[in-house]
């Protein structure tokens, strides 16, 4: 009997440690189903990881929103889904509990997506008073996230541009279509599958034909699957529509007008032929010659750019450029006797006949007949255009009676009227506008090869600007003074035009592309390379390296003593000696020019400050607020010197802290606000806000400090005083190019095209 029992015993045993064994498989089993569930998007519950950034626009961020979400899932992790039960909890943590309304279900029941979304558009009408939360219907573009950066998760393309979204939402796949919940261009939550259509406004469309579509979009081409579809498309803008998660149509933008553009800025653009337009969004354009891509605004070639302009609406949609720009005309804006774009009342005369023009309508004009901008340009005219029949003639600034008040312009002017007064742009072709440059940078009495040197730089130097269109606004690519290059300052002579005229079309190239050629007066026996300018140009700058322009072997200036010796030797061989500006001499009294010194800094720290570097009394840095509390300054000296002995740091020491000083313009501002007894080296006073240079060494003397410096500008590139001593030696212009520049070659930028 006993041995009975004992059997059945092992046997209830085996069944209840079998039963035990598959309920625990079971609940492994489901736990595992219950997370997996929750990587794919549902209407039938709401993941526990979609929540902490659902929620982080209350008091609390998404971080703080996982622990304390953590809490109220058991303490675990954010598997699994909300329930009722989690619901009560996390209302009552929000504190809207009493407020919000909704069907109460078992605790451990999950809370359906679209009675989640009622509670949580409640949770919005409570919390977020600053309506940071929009919603936003998008269909996603490409198939899988890509990393939006450290610590901001995942990203997605849409028909809206990116949108990052943290990895708890990595729901999304190719065409699939939400109303999600965003702050900002960031996905904070899903509120559900979107049903009706969406548009792919103004995209690219390079080919669509055979059931696939490949378009440019934020600068990717991106494959589309339009089976069903019968078009057949190239190169054109369109709007693409997607139903049930596919491609349901593509509408091609059928209206396009050509023209060259003229200016633009952020909401206009004015086309030749057709003026201002306006465009909404970003200004889209597609390269289809060569590799085609999308560029951006910098490519976009003031005058010289023929394209295609897609139009819908009255407003332009896309910009097709066909071809690439032709070199053929320069854009200068004028600017006033103060120096700025805007002037009061212009009154111009030409020397010859020519044509008015003021949008559609134009008139004669008579040679020596006053032109008051004012009397013909009326509000929503566009501009005023003044040609010349006679290729010959010019254009002058008139004093109102038929006087001139300036040089004689080549080319066309155009007269624009903007809030700020008539903005003055000067059109004409880029070998004309080397003729008012060269006599205007270079002295014409110089030598025929450091005249075609300086040609051949001013050539390159516009080039580079025909391409920036930073003055686009207003319509130009550069403007008269020195910021760019001085143009039509001095009249044109037979020597410099000749210069012009044997170097036509004629650029400096760095591995492929035009050179900015840089240029400046005098050196002090040495240039520097890109250092000077606290710019890393190993790479692009690779043909700024620094030379010397000693005849034969140069000093050594390897030491600061060393340095210190060769610039006070005033008789230092150089190509550049013969120049006022080869040696200079100045005193700086630290104690009495403290203050100068100080606000001549502060102005500095708020123009450029990545480049003033200030200190305080216990090392740790600080801002231009905190110059006052370092007291007076109390000496300078070289930190750090660049290739050719330009200074690279200035260390300003104050009674309770320090300042340094990177590049040298503002070296040369600083100090050169406390300069006193500014001499060149045949000891005449020199009268200029800035320090002739950075090349300079500093020598303590009773209460002042002596700068014994050398050359004039900012040392990098050519030496247009050196170029002629070395043409004066009997050098080429293409040697003295290749001896400043390294590594270049000169090449035609007409024979190119």
């Amino acid at each position: 009997m006993g041995k009975r029992d004992s059997g059945k015993r092992k046997k209830y045993m085996a069944a209840a440690l079998a039963v035990s064994v598959l309920v625990l498989a079971c609940l492994m089993l489901r736990a595992v189903m219950e997370d997996w569930g929750t990587q794919e998007y549902s209407d039938r519950y709401v993941a526990m990881a979609e929540l902490p950034s659902q929620l982080s626009f209350t008091y609390y961020g998404e971080e703080e929103w996982k622990e304390k979400l953590k809490e109220l899932n058991s303490g675990k992790n954010l598997n699994g889904k909300l329930t009722y039960g989690k619901l009560e909890k996390l209302l009552g943590q929000l504190s809207v509990q009493e407020y919000v309304t909704y069907s109460a279900k078992l605790p451990w029941s999950n809370v359906p997506r679209p009675e989640w979304d009622q509670i949580y558009q409640q949770v919005l009408d409570l919390l977020d008073v600053e309506g940071s939360v929009a919603v936003e219907q998008l269909v996603f573009l490409t198939g899988e996230p890509e990393e939006a950066g450290e610590g901001k998760g995942l990203r997605q393309l849409t028909q809206k541009g990116y949108y990052e979204f943290p990895e708890g939402l990595d729901y999304f796949h190719s065409y699939d279509m939400y109303q999600v919940y965003v702050k900002g261009n960031r996905i904070i939550g899903v509120s559900s599958e979107y049903k009706e259509s969406l548009t792919l406004e103004n995209v690219f469309v390079h080919s669509a034909r055979d059931g696939k579509a490949e378009v440019l979009y934020e600068r990717q081409k991106i494959q589309l699957d339009i089976a069903g579809l019968r078009d057949q498309i190239t190169d054109t803008v369109c709007d693409i529509v997607w139903t049930d998660r596919k491609v349901s149509a593509i509408y091609k933008k059928e209206d396009l007008i050509s023209g060259k553009v003229l200016s633009f800025n952020e909401e206009q653009i004015e086309i030749s032929g057709y003026g201002m337009l306006p465009y909404s969004g970003p200004l889209k354009i597609y390269k289809t010659y060569g590799t085609v891509e999308e560029l951006d605004k910098s490519k976009l070639v003031i005058g010289n750019l023929q394209a295609d302009f897609v139009v819908a609406e009255k407003q332009v949609c896309g910009i097709i450029l066909k071809e690439p720009a032709s070199i053929e005309v320069i854009r200068v804006l004028l600017l006033n006797e103060a120096g700025t774009p805007y002037h009061e009342g212009p009154v111009f005369v030409a020397d010859a006949d020519g044509t008015v023009t003021v949008g559609e309508q134009s008139e004669p004009l008579k040679a020596n007949q006053p032109l008051k901008a004012a009397d013909i340009l009326k509000e929503g005219a566009g501009y005023v255009k003044i040609s010349l029949e006679d290729g010959d003639g010019r254009i002058y600034f008139s004093d109102g009676n038929g006087g001139h008040a300036s040089l004689g312009y080549r080319g066309t002017m155009e007269i624009r009227k903007y809030p700020e007064g008539y903005g003055v742009v000067n059109e004409l072709s880029l070998e004309q506008y080397l003729y008012g440059v060269v006599p205007s940078e270079m002295p014409s009495s110089y030598e025929r090869d450091a005249l075609c040197v300086q040609a051949v730089c001013a050539r390159s130097y516009a080039c580079i600007q025909l391409m920036r269109g930073a003055y686009a606004e207003l319509g130009a690519h550069v403007d008269d003074s020195t910021s760019y290059q001085v143009y039509n300052k001095q009249g044109e002579t037979e020597q410099t035009n000749l210069a012009v005229d044997d170097t036509v079309g004629e650029v400096i190239k760095y591995q492929g592309e035009v050179a900015e050629a840089y240029f400046f007066s005098t050196s002090c026996g040495y240039t520097g390379d890109m250092g000077l300018w606290n710019i890393d140009g190993e790479e692009k700058y690779g043909y700024l390296q620094g030379i010397c322009l000693a005849p034969q072997d140069g000093a050594d200036i390897s030491t600061e003593e060393n340095f210190a010796s060769f610039i006070a030797d005033q008789e230092a061989p150089s190509f550049d000696s013969e120049s006022p500006y080869f040696r200079w001499k100045a005193k700086v009294d630290v104690s009495k020019q403290s203050d100068a010194i100080k606000n001549a800094i502060a102005a500095r720290a708020e123009a450029n400050a990545a480049n003033v570097q200030i200190y305080k009394e216990d090392g740790s840095g600080g801002t231009s607020a905190d110059l006052a509390g370092l007291g007076s300054v109390t000496g300078i000296s070289v930190g750090e010197r660049g290739a050719g002995g330009g200074v690279r740091r200035l260390c300003i020491s104050c009674e309770k802290g320090s300042v340094d000083l990177l590049t040298e313009y503002n070296i040369r501002y600083v100090l050169g606000a406390a300069a006193k007894k500014l001499e060149d080296k045949n000891g005449e006073p020199i009268g200029m806000e800035l320090l002739p240079s950075a090349y300079f060494a500093v020598t303590p003397s009773k209460k002042n400090y002596v700068l014994q410096g050398g050359g004039y500008g900012h040392g990098i590139g050519m030496s247009q005083n050196g170029a002629n001593g070395m043409a004066k030696a009997g050098m080429k212009y293409t040697e003295i190019l290749m001896k400043f520049y390294q590594d270049i070659t000169i090449e035609n930028i007409y024979n190119e095209e």
